[in-house]
């Protein structure tokens, strides 16, 4: 019988136990290959929810923060952010209740992911620290701005859920839709998609250049979906200076792409990003 106490979120699929499994590997692989080295360890859950999800198939998980607690190695502190008031007290009760041994280490957050991981990133000391975040938005909400922030610490490894079925219903196939062009920018961090995604329209080439070129409506899609993930690619290895090669897909039940679950290191080590790479490697091909 599902326990509904908790006030589970409510979203996913099969792709979402899925998800945890693979972050959940990476998460205790991370701490037993650090557990004796001199520095500081943190986790930073951005979208960090209530603790529990109820996904669409009425599976009962407990969350990424849950999970993140449960490990048999602990992070020296933990920190969650969640914009939704009624998630960030039912977190604190389930934190509370399960883990008490664990508050003093734990700090929460409500509000904007965005700003509270600039927070963070500047609050460290990140000569003798090292991190682990989850990037886990329900949609777009995450800015790509933020990322080159989190670069700069030469310290953390990243998971980050790319919006992929998001960005793609956003990218029209006849047109771009500026309506739209905003959140793209922020999304993918500059303007630089509407050449990198789309052409002039071929139908249009008989058409006057300078007026075809003032307006948006007179250019196509250009990029397919292996297309548009090579672009997320790209702009991640222009922000980290390793990125796995193997992100995983997860798809609905119609088989539509909906996530890019991606892996980025920003340590400048090659030996740290070697062992990074090659752990996050084998858990992406193998789970």
């Amino acid at each position: 019988m599902i326990n509904f106490m908790c006030a589970p979120n409510k979203f996913g699929g099969n792709w979402t136990g899925d998800k945890l499994n693979i972050f959940i590997r990476y998460l205790d692989a991370y701490l037993i290959a650090l557990k004796n080295q001199s520095f500081k360890l943190i986790y930073i859950d951005a979208f960090a929810g209530s603790g529990g999800i109820l996904t669409s198939d009425n599976e009962l998980l407990d969350g990424s923060a849950v999970q993140a607690l449960s490990a048999r190695y602990k992070f020296d502190h933990y920190y969650f952010v969640e914009k939704d008031p009624k998630n960030v007290q039912n977190l604190k009760e389930k934190i509370k209740s399960k883990f008490p041994n664990l508050e003093e280490r734990i700090t929460v957050y409500c509000g904007d992911a965005n700003y509270y991981l600039e927070l963070i990133v500047n609050s460290i000391d990140w000569n003798t620290t090292r991190g682990l975040l989850f990037l886990d938005p329900y949609a777009t909400q995450l800015h790509w701005s933020i990322l080159p922030k989190i670069a700069s610490t030469g310290a953390i490894d990243v998971w980050y859920l790319f919006p992929l079925g998001a960005l793609n219903r956003m990218l029209a196939n006849d047109h771009i839709n500026e309506k739209d062009g905003d959140c793209i920018d922020r999304l993918l961090g500059d303007k630089k998609w509407r050449d990198e995604l789309y052409r002039d329209n071929p139908q249009l080439s008989l058409f006057d250049n300078s007026e075809q070129d003032k307006k948006d409506v007179n250019k196509v899609r250009k990029a397919d979906q292996n297309e548009l993930i090579a672009c997320i690619l790209t702009r991640l290895k222009s922000v980290f200076p390793c990125v796995s090669e193997h992100p995983r897909i997860f798809r609905n039940s119609k088989n539509a792409a909906l996530f890019l679950f991606c892996f980025a290191i920003s340590n400048p080590s090659y030996k740290a990003q070697g062992l990074a790479k090659k752990i996050a490697n084998h858990i992406l091909k193998k789970n």
